[in-house]
């Protein structure tokens, strides 16, 4: 059996994402996966790059975190099979793992964005044990561009050839796999050790975006690296990859071990027998070709191309020999950086990544946070969140039944929305309790706050007022709201005029104000429609979120009550006042904006 060093397997993310990071029951087949101690054995697989990859739904700092659980469930799965495992860093200790029996564990960051802009970061992972960076994944990072977004730098950024050169400095091999073309020429250019792509196949068979086009295959041949053809079968066919791209509908085209071999024969002819190796991307893709399905199925590869007339000798370079000689040419430069003996970093190679001084400036200048809590799917932010984005205000929705915040922390204002909820329906809707506390929270602070409705109610609630265990008097359409002396002078109360219609469909809830508020509007059936809360709190029982199309989606009432008008009217009617009604609500939008600004200011000059 040949033995195999595969450059890409993505285990570690499967096991976060459906065990927890668990390492338990691994020495047994798992279903669902591709990859198990059993069958790693099948296949003769004597050493593996573990890919530690971070979804870049994750920011900044959040994907050195996860970066680092990831490092640390390939540390614990060794730990837990030691005599099936051993972690390895160089070509040496692979070999011997080979020889002992046991699977050589490599580790491979998937993704510049990992690092966060810190070649010290890229440093503490090398010191744990990475021995390649992919320098981007699927998306366009600050100093690289991939291949499957848009190009934003023509390439690699200054700051990009300053990681290659540190990568080449500390004996971290540069991986090409996803990254742009354009990319890929850019670190050859720089990168004076042999580099790998750790799993992509050939462009000239498959114009996949993630293959390598023919010029860079020869030029990774001709500077001894390898490329580790990848086995997932949108890059091996282009019927596949279409079938993808058109999405997925019908029966996949057929893939199977024959189009994997044209590609590695693709390379071998194009970049030397020297130069390619194999990174399949198992557990990276739900999808295998025919008679590839797990890692237990490398052999049967093997047998495909001596049928096509490989020698045993070409095999055992494609299996292993060629990805350990590259690793081998980067050695002794990452053993001399462990030992401390590499020749010193390139100042730019150690500058802080995170400036506190230039931190502090351009929070001065950030945008404030305002957080929206939604109370039900259907009745998020519509027009207020884009107002919002106008006024230079960043926001950030929160569904309740998702769970809310612990707290107000790094917010300068809060919205709370309605949903058809009691102020108190904790039975239906259990999060309420946090929202009322975090309602207490911006009362206390005097944080800019709008409460919608059910968030209006909110607020009269936990501040002492009367809110009603049953409906009020029912309001449904557009409503004229006319504010009261103080809400002709106050700055959100008074964008309604003399008077503003606002279409609403809602039953009041609020029988008395809490003694601290000041009523700013009332209607002809419900008195409280809108009070302020210190400076800078409000509650408001109608819907400035609603406009004249939102009634569109209104269905006639099940129990209808004395006064109820037809839908149809109703629409009718609210595209008479729509206008009057969007210039008023926007109005009231900004002025809670100026609200936020000011407050956002202020804290910053405590």
């Amino acid at each position: 059996m040949i033995p195999v060093v595969d450059g890409h397997n993505d285990l570690a993310w499967a096991r976060r994402e459906r065990f927890g990071y668990t390492t338990d029951g691994l020495d047994a087949v798992v279903p669902g996966l591709h990859t198990d101690l059993p069958r790693l054995a099948a296949g003769g697989v004597g050493g593996q790059f573990w890919s530690v990859w971070v979804d870049p739904v994750l920011p900044g700092a959040e994907q050195v975190t996860a970066t680092l659980e990831q490092i640390d469930f390939v540390h614990r799965f060794v730990a837990a099979y030691p005599d099936r495992l051993r972690l390895a860093r160089t070509a040496e200790d692979v070999r011997a793992c080979i020889r002992e029996g046991r699977i050589a564990s490599l580790i491979g960051v998937e993704g510049g964005a990992q690092i966060d802009g810190s070649l010290a970061v890229l440093r503490q992972y090398a010191r744990l044990g990475a021995r390649y960076l992919t320098l981007t994944w699927s998306r366009t990072i600050d100093w690289a561009d991939s291949a499957t977004d848009d190009a934003r730098h023509g390439g690699l950024t200054a700051f990009g050839r300053d990681v290659v050169r540190e990568l080449n400095r500390i004996g971290v091999l540069v991986d090409l796999a996803h990254v742009s073309p354009q990319t890929m020429r850019d670190a050859l250019e720089v990168s004076t050790r042999p580099v790998i792509v750790s799993h992509s196949a050939a462009y000239a068979l498959c114009p996949h975006p993630r293959n390598v086009p023919d010029d860079v295959l020869r030029t990774i041949g001709a500077q001894n690296g390898v490329v580790m053809v990848a086995f997932v079968p949108s890059f091996l066919s282009p019927a596949r990859h279409a079938w993808v791209q058109a999405g997925e509908q019908g029966v996949a085209p057929p893939v199977g071990i024959a189009d994997l071999a044209d590609h590695i024969e693709h390379v071998k002819d194009v970049a030397g027998v020297h130069a390619v190796g194999l990174g399949a991307d198992y557990d990276g893709t739900d999808a295998m070709p025919s008679g590839l399905e797990d890692v237990s199925r490398y052999q049967d590869l093997f047998s495909e191309l001596r049928r096509r007339g490989w020698s045993e000798s070409d095999l055992q370079s494609l299996a292993h020999g060629n990805v350990l000689r590259v690793l081998e040419a980067s050695d002794a430069d990452h053993l001399a950086f462990l030992a401390g003996t590499a020749a010193p970093p390139a100042p730019a190679a150690v500058g802080p990544a995170v400036d506190a001084a230039d931190r502090a400036i351009a929070a001065a200048s950030e945008p404030p946070r305002v957080l929206i809590v939604v109370n039900a799917a259907t009745s998020g932010p519509r027009r207020l969140g884009a107002w919002l984005a106008e006024e230079d205000v960043v926001t950030d929705e929160v569904l309740g039944e998702q769970g809310l915040p612990q707290s107000l922390d790094g917010y300068a204002g809060l919205v709370m929305l309605g949903g058809g909820l009691m102020p108190d329906d904790d039975d239906r809707a259990p999060w309420l309790a946090q929202e009322r506390a975090l309602a207490q929270a911006a009362i206390d602070a005097d944080l800019p706050t709008l409460g919608i409705c059910l968030g209006g109610q909110l607020l009269a609630h936990v501040a002492g007022g009367d809110v009603r265990a049953k409906f009020g008097p029912r309001e449904r359409g557009a409503t004229l709201i006319t504010p009261s002396d103080a809400g002709r002078a106050d700055p959100l109360a008074s964008a309604l005029g003399e008077g503003a219609p606002m279409i609403e469909n809602h039953q009041d809830m609020i029988a008395a104000l809490p003694p601290a508020a000041i009523l700013l509007a009332s209607s002809a059936a419900v008195a409280n429609q809108a009070f302020r809360l210190g400076e800078r709190v409000y509650g408001v029982q109608f819907h400035p979120e609603v406009g004249a199309e939102d009634l569109l989606r209104w269905t006639e009432p099940v129990t209808p009550v004395p006064g109820d008008r037809p839908v149809a009217e109703l629409i009718a009617e609210a595209r008479r006042v729509d206008e009057e009604n969007t210039r008023s609500a926007r109005a009231l939008v900004a002025g809670f904006a100026d609200h936020v600004r000011s407050f956002a200011a202020a804290r910053r000059q405590a």
